[in-house]
């Protein structure tokens, strides 16, 4: 059950994120997207590929390392429209150089606890942001759905390795997804606009 939920996580890991790069570069648009959650979720990405090399856990470094690629594109649209500053990617990008020098050679426990705190509070700025925005057309219907998927199978991979560092956030995330793919789908109601991708 390990191995095939481990493959599983890695799978939909390095899945779900592309369908939202795709609409990202297709229609180049970020509209709905939170340039701040962009920005946290690659550091929380970053903490996880730490915790998987530290931990020695294949999925968690290989799904983050694909996460990370993809969520630089997005922050590359986001940069190209303006929605984003450079000085703002320049400062990411050197803490997440600094957390793989620094942090971690750190105990495993450290970066697992600081994981879940900014990763799992990476939703967050985005759930503030649909709140707030009448223009949901850059927000990826099958992406998040995917993302729903993975994080249910992370939080399962999490239980059957007993890790619940890896389980951990996905208590918060799930129901805030959910929330984000219902709002974005009636969105795209109201908008007559039929692609899901």
């Amino acid at each position: 059950m390990e191995r095939i939920l481990g493959l599983a996580s890695v799978v939909l890991s390095i899945s779900f994120i592309w369908p939202q790069v795709w609409r990202s570069l297709r229609h180049n648009t970020t509209h709905g997207i939170s340039p701040f959650g962009l920005v946290h979720g690659l550091i929380g990405a970053t903490l996880w590929l730490s915790y998987g090399i530290h931990e020695r856990i294949a999925p968690v470094a290989i799904a983050n390392t694909s996460f990370l690629t993809a969520q630089s594109l997005i922050i590359y649209v986001a940069y190209k429209n303006g929605h984003i500053e450079r000085r703002i990617i320049s400062a990411a990008y050197l803490v997440v150089l600094a957390i793989l020098i620094f942090l971690t050679p750190l105990p495993a426990s450290f970066i697992g606890i600081t994981a879940v705190l900014i990763s799992g509070s990476a939703i967050i700025p985005q759930f503030i942001h649909v709140l707030r925005t009448d223009n949901l057309h850059g927000i990826s219907l099958t992406s998040y759905t995917l993302t729903i998927i993975t994080c249910t199978v992370w939080l399962l991979y999490g239980f059957v390795i007993s890790d619940f560092m890896i389980s951990a956030q996905n208590f918060v995330a799930i129901p805030i997804m959910l929330f984000i793919t219902h709002k974005a789908w009636r969105w795209r109601q109201q908008h007559s606009q039929l692609s899901v991708s």
